[in-house]
């Protein structure tokens, strides 16, 4: 720390551009070492970035918080949340001089703050001071000699170790959930449940702009009919267990019904205690599937659900920029089938009614030969192997085909089972037309055939001349969010608010940075081939390893990984991501 000091106060009223000297070495302040990942040109330009990394026993924490995934992750995302809650007490202004970035409930492998091989890296931005271009090293010395050590001290050492744990208890908490999330996802295929929501868990939101639980909500209680006990950590723990097949979530409006949805579908990511849902588990890759009207599709084999359009335009390998409801829909299930998953998320609220559901008068009226769409009812009791939960609050074709039906009433469940033809709801049977098998409502449907995942590197090739620098003055390939959602990777652009669980800014710049790894990996092995063939890896294969490489080591392996706040989203996320990705000129 002194030699930093000297450096710093040697640099005094010199040119702003001599900040870069600090990057030339580590910093050694005895417990841990500051280094320069980033210096800024000059006052304005964006933060620099620093990078603190020490070893986790001169943090006072044993080896074992460093010996699983799950450890790590519980010891990473709560370190995260106590310097990021102490740099927002100190520096409340948006402008501040030193910024670390805040994290919603959801607990994720990100790069600002990880644990890996033993050692802790947190980065965080730094504003160096200066006045017009020259430099401030009084302030300067100030923020970095004084202020991130007591940051550093505050926020990063364990100060549990007088207690029975020896961490801190809310640490303790932390890596509860996660341990007992990990039992229950192991359970859930035993007990052939694809989801489970545990009594107490609280489903509302404050708000439909906060992620904070709602004060005074009524929490959840599983109905008798679909209440089963795991046991967890040691102990046992009652809730409600989703059957894998079909399930239908109906109810009034307001009632809950989407609601519960919405957690499932958070759920694929484990959450913070008090967050109210870090209980409910749901299959890993569990995908939400709706309509998003003019999303791109490159190559996407929609022939299922969607039979070769007027003109004669086949759908076996559609592609458009400016994909209709339904078809964005039928695009949506099927890439995310082509991705792995086996449970499908889907609300009527969100969906496209033509790919849900054909009213028999309409079917009367127009027949097959008009129709080129084939509606989810009539395709999925074929669809093995794969799980759906559906809100419908109004589409009723779903009730005769449901193996389970759930009613929310004032945000209570209740279960109306189906057995055979008799829909246990109090619903009169007679007026009832239970049609399970799909041949029987259109003769002549072919059988349904599930989508191979395609090949990494020819679903890419098209791709990689657009995966270059956006102009003249940039050395690199660069990552972008433009807006919210829309990612940006060179003259590639991917629209992201609705591919995938992806839930905020870091989480995109995370896929867009490993995409563009992929992309250049897969660049540098087609030049190198010399035109000799190579073993065929699929889009997930590859997704998958690398994310694994993340989990194991952070972000710091991946080239410009730790220049930007990303965090880890899951492969099939990604994937979700690659596929709506295009030339932006097109």
């Amino acid at each position: 720390m002194k030699a930093l000091y000297q450096k710093i106060r040697s640099l005094q009223g010199k040119n702003y551009g001599l900040y870069k000297s600090l990057a030339d070495r580590s910093w050694d302040f005895g417990d841990f070492v500051l280094e320069f990942l980033h210096v800024q040109g000059d006052p304005y330009a964006p933060a620099s970035r620093v990078m603190i990394k020490s070893n986790l026993q001169m943090l006072g924490f044993s080896s074992e918080w460093g010996s699983s995934f799950e450890r790590r992750l519980a010891l990473s995302d709560f370190l995260y949340r106590k310097l990021s809650a102490l740099v927002r007490e100190k520096y409340p202004d948006r402008d501040a001089a030193v910024v670390f970035d805040t994290a919603g409930p959801e607990m994720l492998v990100r790069n600002a703050l990880w644990v890996d091989n033993g050692e802790l890296r947190a980065c965080l931005q730094v504003r160096l001071p200066g006045d017009g271009r020259k430099i401030q090293a009084e302030a300067a010395a100030e923020i970095l000699t004084m202020v991130l050590p007591d940051l550093v001290s505050a926020a990063l050492y364990n100060l549990g170790e007088s207690k029975p744990e020896g961490v801190e208890p809310e640490l303790v908490e932390h890596y509860r959930v996660l341990a007992e999330r990990k039992e229950i996802l192991s359970q859930l295929e035993e007990r052939g449940l694809c989801a489970f929501v545990p009594d107490g868990a609280v489903l509302p939101r404050a708000s439909g702009l906060s992620e904070l639980p709602m004060e005074g909500a009524v929490p959840f209680i599983a109905p008798e009919e679909m209440a089963v006990t795991l046991v967890a950590n040691g102990r046992e723990i009652r809730g409600m267990g989703i059957p894998k097949g079909i399930t239908v979530i109906s109810g009034g409006a307001f009632h809950g019904k989407s609601t519960l949805l919405q957690a499932l579908t958070k759920a694929v990511y484990p959450h913070i205690p008090g967050d109210g849902r870090e209980g409910i588990v749901v299959s890993e890759s569990a995908v939400r599937v709706g309509v998003e009207d003019g999303r791109s599709v490159r190559g996407t084999d929609l022939s299922q659900f969607v039979r070769d359009l007027p003109g004669g335009i086949s759908t076996k390998n559609f592609t458009t920029a400016c994909a209709s409801g339904s078809t964005s829909e039928a695009a949506n299930l099927m890439e995310a089938m082509e991705a792995g998953s086996d449970v499908f998320l889907i609300d009527e609220d969100s969906s496209a009614v033509n790919f849900l559901i054909r009213d028999v008068r309409v079917r009367k009226l127009l027949g097959d030969d008009r129709e080129p769409l084939i509606p989810l009812t009539d395709r999925i009791r074929e669809i093995k192997n794969h799980s759906f939960i559906l809100v419908a609050g109004a589409c009723g074709d779903f009730l005769d085909l449901a193996d389970n039906i759930i009613v929310m009433a004032s945000y209570k469940a209740e279960c109306a089972r189906v057995d055979g033809k008799n829909i246990a709801a109090g619903l009169n049977a007679a007026d009832v037309n239970v049609v399970r098998d799909a041949a029987k409502i259109v003769p002549n449907l072919p059988a349904f055939v599930e989508p191979h995942c395609r090949d990494f590197a020819e679903y890419v090739k098209p791709l990689l001349p657009s995966l270059r620098p956006a102009s003249a003055v940039e050395r690199q390939v660069k990552v972008k969010i433009s807006g919210d959602t829309l990612l940006q990777i060179g003259f590639l652009v991917s629209d992201t608010s609705k591919a995938g669980a992806l839930v905020d800014k870091q989480q995109r710049l995370g896929a867009g940075f490993m995409l563009l790894n992929l992309c250049q990996n897969a660049a540098s092995n087609n030049e190198s081939a010399n035109g000799e063939s190579q073993k065929s890896v699929t889009i997930m294969e590859r997704i998958t390893a690398l994310c694994e490489k993340i989990k194991n080591v952070g972000f710091r392996n991946l080239p410009q990984g730790l220049s930007r706040e990303m965090s880890l989203p899951r492969a099939i996320d990604i994937a979700c991501v690659l596929y709506r990705l295009r030339d932006n000129k097109r």
